[in-house]
């Protein structure tokens, strides 16, 4: 699903590759400050949800960067162009296969955008006190915007689109999201529980229903 030429990907499914192949923080900053201004947030509720998301994502890229550095595995275009040197009988090399998108200069596991948007996710629904986040993403890439309702859909094209684009396995992007969403539980719990209940945000749970990190979408990165 994730070759360059030749893969079994939709339109669709090609563009929502290419949609996150840009600056994922771009992406977010952006979004959340349009969700701002359309739900007229006060000042005080836009740096608590900007703070939120922001502590929460880098949190997410430390744990990504440490996994990566630990691990250290193979991208796509490694394992499967040098399939024939990993010992497993199972496997085929094809020196000649590319990825729809370049492949980053660090190590596949786990992917730092899913953990990333998982951590946000996980926090701006904290934050709001509600799965319905409303987000309108644009892409530089693209040129188009994409509209989610539920933190859900942003979870599940990130993973999808990593795959799509090649430059990742999907087991990789699905923790990577799970532990973005427990990194930002935790932010919720330790730094943004309410501080007064008569405030209409303030009154709402700082752990409503989290998140999924969806496990769906057609194949793997080859």
């Amino acid at each position: 699903m994730g070759v360059r030429t030749g893969s079994g990907r939709t339109a669709h499914q090609t563009e929502t590759a290419l949609f996150y192949g840009g600056n994922l923080m771009v992406q977010i900053q952006t979004a959340l400050r349009d969700h701002a201004a359309r739900h007229h947030l006060g000042i005080a509720e836009t740096a608590r949800l900007f703070a939120a998301a922001n502590a929460a994502a880098t949190d997410a890229v430390i744990t990504a960067w440490d996994s990566k550095l630990r691990y250290g595995f193979w991208r796509p275009i490694t394992a499967i162009q040098l399939a024939d040197t990993d010992g497993n009988p199972a496997t085929e090399a094809d020196p000649l296969w590319e990825p729809l998108l370049i492949t980053p200069p660090h190590p596949e596991y786990v992917s730092g955008h899913t953990a990333l948007t998982g951590a946000v996710m996980r926090v701006v629904t904290g934050v709001l006190g509600t799965s319905r986040v409303d987000l309108d993403v644009t892409s530089e890439v693209t040129g188009t915007t994409r509209h989610y309702e539920y933190a859900d859909q942003l979870n599940e094209d990130m993973i999808n689109a990593r795959v799509y684009g090649g430059i990742h396995f999907r087991t990789s992007d699905v923790t990577g999201c799970r532990a973005g969403n427990r990194i930002g539980t935790w932010a919720l719990v330790h730094y943004f529980q309410p501080l007064r209940t008569g405030n209409v945000q303030a009154s709402q749970t700082a752990r409503p229903a989290q998140p999924k990190c969806p496990r769906g979408g057609a194949g793997n990165a080859s």
